[in-house]
């Protein structure tokens, strides 16, 4: 069995609820080239403190079949899974013009991407030529949690990912499970402008025949599909077009059943985006298409 961990370059979304035509996808593929399972627990959204805990839960509960294998897709540490993200009925946080919380909790990465926004709004000069607004409203209590906690912690949420790849790495020898882990963001950009060379942790080289890490961040990889490397909102499938769902099938296989398939992307083909209007469009035969090269 392979067990996978992550965000939405893991979960197993449903192609209609993007409004995008459906293809298979590099789970699926590894299956095949495996000719094994797969159990799928990524989370659109998810941080890697959630991806880990739902992995612990299951290695403390002995949930694991025998000879399991492992991918992980770590994604941005500031995802906390704050406890006050659950729906409220509370109408001072659901005001006018912002979406209501009365019924769907906010998911980790919006509650870090509303902070960004506002924090970016702040800053001079800022990122964005155009700043964004959040999707919801948070109490001042709620940002006072969030900025403390940021500010704190900053080092140690910028150096997390490097300190998770280790840890899987002990796990992987300790219990001689072949292992694959990605991380979803380098440690530049993060919220608070800090550059780094990422050079002084070349965590490459803990490769072996049962343990790899790919360092190279799977969000960078994933923008070279497009033609000026800007995702547009229409996005695609585990944020990958089919022929590179065949390229990321292909670098796990290699590693796990020691193939000699092709690892070579292909990138910049998409041009743009055709009836981005129907991205949200319930109708299920108006869906979101690509114009490529």
């Amino acid at each position: 069995m392979i067990y996978l961990y992550g965000d939405s370059f893991v979960e197993n979304e449903r192609a209609e609820d993007l409004g995008m035509h459906d293809h298979e996808r590099w789970y699926q593929m590894l299956s095949k080239n495996l000719d094994e399972e797969h159990d799928n627990n990524g989370k659109c959204g998810e941080g890697p403190i959630e991806s880990l805990a739902k992995f612990h839960r299951h290695y403390e509960q002995g949930y694991f079949k025998s000879n399991p294998k492992f991918v992980f897709f770590l994604s941005s540490t500031y995802r906390i899974p704050w406890t006050w993200l659950e729906p409220t009925t509370d109408p001072i946080k659901s005001p006018s013009g912002k979406k209501n919380r009365y019924h769907k909790e906010i998911g980790t990465s919006t509650a870090y991407q509303d902070w960004d926004v506002e924090q970016e709004r702040k800053k001079d000069p800022p990122h964005r030529t155009a700043p964004e607004f959040s999707e919801y409203y948070y109490t001042p209590e709620e940002v006072f949690a969030q900025t403390s906690l940021y500010e704190a912690l900053w080092d140690e949420f910028d150096h997390l990912n490097l300190k998770n790849v280790t840890y899987l790495h002990a796990l992987s020898k300790l219990n001689n499970w072949p292992m694959m882990v990605f991380r979803v963001f380098g440690m530049t950009p993060n919220p608070f402008r800090r550059e780094y060379d990422e050079t002084l942790f070349d965590f490459e080289k803990l490769n072996d025949d049962l343990f790899h890490f790919h360092s190279y961040p799977m969000h960078l990889q994933s923008s070279k599909e497009w033609h000026d490397e800007f995702i547009q909102e229409s996005g695609t499938l585990n944020h990958f077009t089919h022929r590179n769902h065949i390229i990321l099938s292909n670098i796990i296989t290699n590693h796990f059943k020691k193939t000699n398939l092709t690892e070579v992307w292909h990138e910049h083909f998409i041009r743009g985006v055709d009836n981005q209007e129907h991205r949200y469009d319930p109708d299920p035969n108006k869906l979101v298409d690509f114009i490529y090269e």
